[in-house]
């Protein structure tokens, strides 16, 4: 019940992150045309992706198997064609949330410096302040894939239910007896 409660959530995130994703999208177009179809698309992707790492998130906070890891696996469909801009992002916010100190101040420049320089490496597109805001949003929906990269890569402790069951067992509140 956890896991599918977690993939609930995780589908209903995904919502709010492909609408956030739809929104960064419009202000850093140049030609921003709108379609239902693009649009749906886009919810749909981040609603899978969502509900995968909700189903991973529920089977880790239930202790199941490392393997329920591969329930990650269609999320990977976030980062296929135009996605792939947000590869860079996604694994350096995953790095600054799970990281050593190495990896957080890495895993910073890389959230920060990948869309940026992308942007900043072509004088000619003459950012306007509308855009700004979408690369700036672009990189806080960085964040949330971050997280989720975080949750399908990082430890997993499965619960072992015969010692963890024996080590928890409490002590019997009766004091032994002495036979004469």
């Amino acid at each position: 019940m956890r896991t599918l409660r977690a993939a609930a959530l995780g589908f209903a995130a995904g919502v709010v992150w492909g609408a956030i994703a739809r929104v960064f999208m419009r202000l850093l177009s140049t030609t921003p045309d709108f379609s239902w179809s693009g649009t749906l698309f886009i919810l749909g992707v981040g609603a899978v992706a969502g509900s995968c790492i909700g189903v991973v998130h529920g089977a880790r906070v239930a202790g199941r198997s490392g393997w329920w890891r591969l329930a990650a696996f269609p999320a990977l469909i976030l980062f296929a064609g135009p996605g792939m801009v947000l590869l860079p992002a996604a694994v350096g916010m995953a790095a600054v949330l799970r990281g050593g100190r190495v990896g957080r101040t890495l895993g910073a420049v890389v959230v920060a410096g990948s869309p940026l320089a992308v942007v900043l490496s072509d004088e000619s597109l003459g950012v306007t302040p509308t855009q700004l805001a979408g690369l700036v949003l672009m990189v806080l929906s960085a964040v949330p894939l971050g997280w989720g990269i975080g949750e399908v890569v990082g430890r997993w402790h499965p619960r072992r239910e015969g010692a963890a069951a024996r080590a928890v067992r409490p002590a019997p509140l009766t004091a032994p007896v002495a036979h004469a």
